[in-house]
C-alpha cells in the first residue's frame, strides 16, 4: 500500500517568539490611550467621577502616561478640587517640563485657591512656551480685576481679544475694567459689543442696564435689567441690590 494513504506523524517545529520589552510597553501605552479616549466621553458627557476613574486606570498601564495625568487635571478641576488637579498637573510637567497648557491649567488652580504668586508665575512659564493662549491673557486679567490692577487687567484682555475677537466673556469683563478706570464710553462699547457676538449673554445686559441706570437712562435700563433676568433668572437678586445702590448714590 502507498504511503501516501497514510497519515504521517509529521511534527512541526514552531517557534515562538515572545514580545520584547517594548512592545509590550508599547501595548500597555495603546491600552492607557484607548482609556483616556473613554474618559474623554465620559468628560465631554460631564461624568467628571467615571472620566477620572478612566483616566487612572490608563495610568495604571502606563503610570508615565502624561496625556492621562493632564486630562484627570482637568476633571479634577472641573469638580472643583483644585489640589488633586494641581498635583496632576505637576506630573504632568514633570514628565513633559514645556507643556503650556499645564502650566496655564495649574495657574488657574492656584488661583482659584487664592496663591496669586504661584499662578502669575505658572502664567507666565505658559505664555513664554506659547504666547498665543488665549485663556491664559483672560484668567490673568481676571486676577488682576478681582486685585484691582485695572490698567494690567485691561492690557490682558486685550490681548486676548487680539487672539480671539469673538471672545464675549473678555470682553464683558474688559467693560468692568474700563468702568472702574471711569472709562464710561469704552465700557459701553465693550458691552454692546458682547450683546453684538451673543444677544443670549445676560450679563452684558445686566452691565450695560447699570451703566445707562447711573446715566438716568432708567427706561433703557430697565429693558436691559428685563432682557438679563430673562435670560437668566438667578441674577436677579444681584440686579436689584445693584439698583438700590445705584438709587442711593
Amino acid at each position: 500500500m502507498s504511503k501516501s494513504a497514510f497519515l504521517t506523524g509529521l511534527c512541526l517545529g514552531l517557534f515562538v517568539v515572545a514580545p520584547t520589552r517594548e512592545a509590550a510597553a508599547q501595548t500597555r501605552k495603546a491600552t492607557a490611550a484607548s482609556y483616556v479616549e473613554l474618559g474623554d466621553k465620559w468628560a465631554h458627557h460631564e461624568d467628571f467621577d467615571r472620566a477620572i476613574s478612566a483616566y487612572s486606570i490608563a495610568l495604571e498601564f502606563a503610570p508615565d502616561f502624561a496625556p492621562a495625568y493632564f486630562k484627570r487635571g482637568i476633571a479634577q478641576q472641573a469638580r472643583g478640587d483644585f489640589s488633586k488637579a494641581i498635583a496632576d498637573y505637576t506630573r504632568t510637567l514633570e514628565i513633559v517640563p514645556r507643556w503650556a497648557e499645564a502650566y496655564g491649567n495649574r495657574g488657574y488652580a492656584r488661583a482659584m485657591q487664592q496663591d496669586v504668586e504661584e499662578a502669575l508665575a505658572d502664567w507666565a512659564a505658559a505664555l513664554e512656551i506659547n504666547p498665543n493662549l488665549t485663556n491664559v491673557f483672560y484668567n490673568r486679567a481676571n486676577l488682576r480685576l478681582n486685585q484691582g490692577d485695572l490698567d494690567a487687567a485691561v492690557a490682558d484682555y486685550d490681548r486676548a481679544l487680539e487672539r480671539d475677537p469673538d471672545y464675549v466673556m473678555a470682553y464683558n469683563n474688559r467693560g468692568i475694567a474700563k468702568l472702574g478706570k471711569g472709562d464710561i464710553e469704552g465700557a459701553l462699547a465693550d458691552f454692546n459689543h458682547a450683546i453684538k457676538i451673543n444677544s443670549r449673554y445676560p450679563e452684558a445686559y445686566a452691565n450695560r442696564g447699570f451703566v445707562l441706570l447711573q446715566q438716568g437712562k432708567r427706561i433703557e435700563a430697565d429693558h436691559d435689567f428685563t432682557r438679563s433676568m430673562a435670560l437668566k433668572p438667578s441674577v436677579r437678586p444681584f440686579i436689584e441690590r445693584r439698583i438700590v445702590e445705584i438709587s442711593q448714590q
